[in-house]
């Protein structure tokens, strides 16, 4: 996702309004949320760059072992000089490098039990011919199973946030007046 928004405040005062209703990133292990605070968005901020994200509802030691947390969109956000006031460039999605660890991890899982099944086969022909081809089979099942399963990690990751953007937002735009610009 990248949208671009103008706002009539100036970018100082711009991310002062958005720390007024978004909680400050901070880890706090005895909250239900992991993070200090109650409001629905939680971000860090820098002097004119600032990243966001939804607070989740459930607590969050099963959240972390949820696709939802492995492949969580942030949202990032740049705040530049205007004409009359600023200029916000919103990007977000899931980090790049999630993305292509999950593609390696993917591609490793696949290619090893691939290269084991047809390395071994050779070999189970010669000492074991009467299991051979279960054995082959199984590897042939398992590679199914695997690569199915690491495919549909992320998309039940996804289906768990797919608003999460789209709520962020709509809290941007619900307290910052933000306007579209084409």
């Amino acid at each position: 996702m990248l949208k671009s928004f103008s706002s009539s405040l100036q970018p100082d005062e711009f991310v002062t309004k958005l720390k007024s209703f978004v909680d400050e990133e901070e880890i706090d292990p005895g909250s239900p949320t992991q993070f200090s605070g109650e409001r629905p968005v939680i971000g860090r901020f820098s002097t004119r760059h600032f990243t966001l994200q939804r607070r989740v509802g459930i607590h969050w030691v099963l959240w972390w072992l949820t696709p939802g947390q492995w492949f969580k969109p942030y949202l990032n956000g740049d705040v530049t000089d205007a004409n009359s006031g600023s200029r916000i460039e919103l990007t977000g999605g899931t980090p790049i490098p999630v993305k292509l660890l999950w593609v390696l991890i993917l591609l490793g899982v696949s290619g090893l039990i691939s290269v084991w099944t047809v390395f071994s086969y050779p070999y189970n022909i010669s000492h074991d011919p009467a299991h051979s081809a279960m054995d082959l089979l199984a590897g042939i099942v398992l590679l199914s199973l695997l690569s199915g399963l690491l495919v549909l990690l992320p998309v039940v990751g996804w289906f768990q946030t797919r608003f999460h953007l789209s709520d962020i937002l709509n809290e941007l735009q619900k307290h910052l007046d933000l306007k579209p610009v084409e």
